[in-house]
């Protein structure tokens, strides 16, 4: 424990630092996973009661956590359509980008990109000129110093076409050489990728504001997206909105505060492959309930496309560049930054005989209804090389397991830092749930399936039953054992379910018809001159006239038959992967990116992409 007067500063805690903390958590997920194989097959062999109550705690816990996610998709997709049809932020004078006798807002957008498409840059910088005070945004892209003349080329071809809509527009260039150092005084080369990527933009964007005379970094917010995401043109005012109105009654809260709108993968819904489209599924529940959660005092992390405050972005040093899941380590490291800051405050407070009502993060992620359009992975190689690229986007994701790494390093040296006196019920309960967030994510998915695939491998084994549970659905009792055989899934009780998969279904489908579909037809829910938003509309045919009937058929049919078996292939196999390679690396990846298509096909004879050709297609990378 560190004394009163200094605190660790575990906000920079590295999993590839060589003390034996470090190592411990890089080899974590799969050490608990080999004592969780151990424990089934304990169960399976000696003790079948433990067998089932594993299976029963982890069933309960993946149906809580599904079906709160999709009740929450369902009126997170309700409020953004209600929002979407008033107009949303009509009321916003976004063209002043100040409230009465405050400095105005500048906000600095920082697009990731490598080996782009040109036509996919200039959709997104094309949306961002269609927001609303473009002419206070300053856009970077951030381009990988690898990519040679091509990228200049892009860079300035971009500038000529969009560069007057925008308060200033410039291209960083990652060099390929640098490296990470870490608290222990250890160093490693930069991972390419994402995160090392930012890292560079933001800093020499920072460097850009500050060297102008006329713009206050505190009064910047930054904003980082991939290059194939579509802002809605209210978002950036509607965070200035926030952030004026935090400003002026909230003391510094605006300093400390993220934005996330949910982020949908509909772009190229109907032209997708099934893996995409299923991912697209999952991911959308997760994330646009994530988001809606927040409404109602949920919790939820940052994703791929988000906002925060420069000041905070540079205090903390948010990008690492030795991590390949970039948006969830700014969200977790935003989050131990803010608890640091808070220690040291409440420490001085201690140290001059000033009470002190111990540590309290500031950190907030405010949501923002008004959701981003990305694309799924879609290869112009052909259909199967769709299904080959989703696989590798899979293991780069699950490679965020790293982070769950990461968030307990820091919380084991938070403790080892933070004096017990500053501890109290609602430091330890943010603690708990930015772990815990990490863990829903990256391991009881994967242990629940498992834990459910060997209970049926034994049910089989067995004759079709399970000993001393019934043989036939019954859906109350008072029997212990029949209802820790119920909850442990021994026996077909059918209807619990049915309930997510049904909730996943019916989310997706408002997401889609509220998001893409109705706001490109609708009068009431598009400008008159339709915006590079509004125009993406996921490419979906009609059926019997009908749009939405085409979305409903599809996304039915994709639950109901395709959920279970993509992600049992596309979710286990890569999740098992990661911790094999975390273990063993670390964040040490080769990051593949994964492909994009651009080009709008014709969505009768395309469906599926199984009729993509190379010739007349263009990609983007992701």
């Amino acid at each position: 424990m560190a004394s009163d007067s200094e605190v660790l500063k575990f906000y920079q805690a590295n999993i590839h630092e060589k003390r034996p903390a470090a190592f411990f958590f890089r080899i974590l997920p799969l050490g608990l996973f080999i004592v969780f194989l151990a424990l089934l097959g304990l169960g399976i062999f000696r003790y079948l009661d433990l067998l089932l109550v594993i299976c029963a705690v982890l069933n309960i816990s993946i149906w809580l956590f599904m079906v709160a996610m999709a009740m929450f998709g369902i009126m997170g997709a309700r409020t953004a359509a209600a929002r979407l049809q008033e107009g949303v932020c009509s009321e916003i004078d976004s063209s002043n980008q100040r409230m009465e006798g405050q400095d105005p807002v500048t906000h600095c957008v920082v697009i990731a990109n490598y080996q782009e498409d040109e036509e996919i840059l200039a959709q997104t910088v094309r949306a961002l000129a269609e927001a609303e005070g473009s002419d206070h945004i300053r856009v970077v892209l951030a381009m990988e110093e690898r990519e040679g003349a091509k990228a200049k080329e892009k860079a300035k071809n971009l500038k000529e076409r969009f560069g007057k809509h925008f308060q200033s527009f410039m291209a960083s260039y990652h060099p390929t050489d640098l490296v990470v150092e870490h608290l222990d005084g250890t160093q490693n080369n930069e991972v390419k990728g994402k995160a090392s990527n930012v890292r560079w933009g933001v800093a020499k964007a920072y460097e850009d504001i500050q060297n102008d005379a006329s713009r206050d970094p505190e009064n910047c917010v930054l904003t980082v997206l991939d290059a194939d995401c579509i802002f809605h043109p209210q978002y950036f005012a509607h965070v200035t909105q926030e952030f004026c109105t935090m400003r002026e009654t909230a003391g510094e809260q605006h300093q400390w505060t993220m934005w996330q709108a949910p982020q949908l993968p509909y772009r190229n819904y109907y032209q997708s492959p099934i893996p995409s489209r299923v991912w697209g599924y999952i991911s959308s529940v997760y994330e646009f309930g994530g988001v809606s959660s927040l409404l109602n005092g949920g919790h939820h992390m940052v994703f791929s496309a988000y906002s925060v405050s420069l000041k905070l972005a540079v205090n903390a040093d948010l990008w690492d560049g030795d991590i390949i899941a970039e948006d969830h380590h700014a969200y977790l490291k935003c989050f131990f930054y803010s608890t640091y800051v808070s220690a040291k405050e409440e420490l001085e407070k201690l140290k001059n005989g000033e009470p002190s009502e111990g540590c309290k993060p500031r950190l907030r992620v405010r949501p923002v209804m008004l959701p981003v359009k990305s694309t799924s992975v879609q290869s112009s190689e052909g259909y199967w090389a769709s299904w080959k690229e989703r696989w590798e986007q899979a293991k780069r994701h699950c490679q965020g397991v790293a982070e769950m790494c990461y968030a307990m390093l820091a919380t084991w040296d938070i403790v080892c830092s933070i004096p017990w006196r500053l501890y109290n019920v609602q430091f330890l309960s943010l603690l708990l749930r930015a772990n815990f967030r990490m863990i829903v994510m990256h391991f009881i998915p994967l242990t629940q399936s498992l834990a459910l695939g060997l209970l049926t491998l034994y049910w089989l084994f067995h004759h079709r039953r399970v000993p001393r549970c019934p043989e036939k659905i019954a859906f109350a009792t008072a029997e212990s054992d029949m209802l820790l055989c119920g909850l442990a899934g021994a026996w077909a009780l059918t209807w619990p379910v049915l309930i997510p998969f049904f909730l996943i279904a019916a989310s997706n489908f408002l997401m889609i018809v509220y998001v893409f579909v109705r706001p490109g037809l609708s009068p009431a829910l598009a400008p008159v001159k339709l915006t590079q938003w509004h125009k993406e509309d996921g490419g979906v045919p009609p059926t019997w006239g009908h749009r939405s009937l085409t979305v409903c058929w599809l996304v039915l049919v994709d639950c109901i038959i395709w959920v279970g078996p993509v992600m049992a292939v596309y979710g286990i196999l890569p999740e098992l992967l990661a911790y094999w390679n975390v273990a063993l690396r670390g964040n040490s990846f080769e990051y593949i990116t994964a492909a994009k298509l651009v080009e709008k096909q014709d969505p009768v004879s395309s469906y599926g992409t199984m009729d993509s050709s190379k010739e007349h297609s263009k990609t983007a990378i992701h």
